[in-house]
Order: structure tokens, then C-alpha cells, then sequence
């Protein structure tokens, strides 16, 4: 049996993976993103994505603290600003397109973090990609400490993608 609210947020944030999408469902997009430091972080990352030089640490210090780490699938990616600075100005100067989708598709704060599922789509070289993230971020003092996000690549050959996804 879960002990902790975050164990059973984390695990029924992953059980979303599990269910299927539907076209049908598509929900209509929200006009206005929560205002969580989470969502609006993201609101900011998918415009500076259009925004040469405006992944700068200036700007990830508005919403990180110095030692703000990503953990995606299990493993340590950044840790620190300088790390999201120098990592994201490198996805960014690969070119394309990416953006994570806020509103998100679940989003809750308890305990200190806020809990996603949400949808990240991308285009590059003319090719549509999108995935299904969940997670958490862990907050200090109003701004994100961490991240840790699992990630699940759709293919179209296997399924309907979901409706937020790209699909040219």
C-alpha cells in the first residue's frame, strides 16, 4: 500500500500511459495556461524555443533555483542553470520545432510539487514526432528545483495519437 499522497500521485500520473487515446476526445485548447510555476515556465520555454538567445541564465533563474536538476527516464540530464542554459541552446540551435503543450493535460500541486501529463510535440526536417510525459517538479522556495519526467514516443503505426499531437 502507497504510504505518501506523492507516491499515489506519481503512480497514478504514470497509470495515465496506460490509457488509450482517442480522436474523438479531443479537447478543445484552453485560452489560459494554470498558473502553477510549472505551467508558466513552460508557456515561456515554448516562446523563447522561437526566440534566438533567449534561453539565457537570466531567464531560467526567474523560474529555477541554482541547483535545479532534469531527470528524464531515470537518469540525471542538467544539473544547475548553466546546464539548462547550455543544454536548450543546443536542442534550440539543432532547429526544428518543439513544444510542450500547456495547458497541461493533468496538472496538480501537493506536498511541494506539481504533477503532469502532458503532451510534447516536435517537428524537424520535415518530420512530425510526439510524445506523452509525466512527472513531477519539486518546488523550493517558488521556483522549480527539479524536474523528473518519464517519456513516451507515439507512433502513429501502433495507434491514434493523441489529439494534441502533430501529425505533419
Amino acid at each position: 500500500m502507497f504510504r505518501t499522497l506523492g507516491l499515489r500521485a506519481a503512480a497514478s500520473a504514470l497509470l495515465l500511459f496506460a490509457a488509450p487515446v482517442h480522436a474523438e476526445t479531443q479537447a478543445p485548447p484552453a485560452s489560459a495556461p494554470s498558473s502553477d510555476v510549472l505551467s508558466r515556465m513552460f508557456v515561456w520555454w515554448d516562446e523563447a524555443f522561437k526566440t534566438p538567445g533567449a534561453y539565457t541564465r537570466d531567464n531560467f533563474a526567474r523560474f529555477f533555483t541554482e541547483d535545479a536538476t532534469l531527470i528524464l527516464e531515470g537518469k540525471l540530464v542538467i544539473d544547475g542553470i548553466d546546464e539548462w542554459v547550455s543544454h536548450f541552446q543546443a536542442i534550440q540551435s539543432r532547429g526544428g520545432e518543439v513544444e510542450i503543450v500547456v495547458p497541461f493535460k493533468e496538472v496538480f500541486e501537493a506536498d511541494g510539487k506539481i504533477y503532469t501529463y502532458h503532451v510534447i510535440r516536435s517537428r524537424r526536417e520535415g518530420k512530425a514526432a510526439c510524445s506523452l510525459a509525466a512527472g513531477h517538479a519539486t518546488l523550493r522556495d517558488g521556483k522549480i528545483a527539479s524536474i523528473v519526467l518519464v517519456r513516451s514516443p507515439l507512433d502513429p503505426a501502433k495507434g491514434p495519437l493523441d489529439p494534441q499531437c502533430w501529425t505533419q
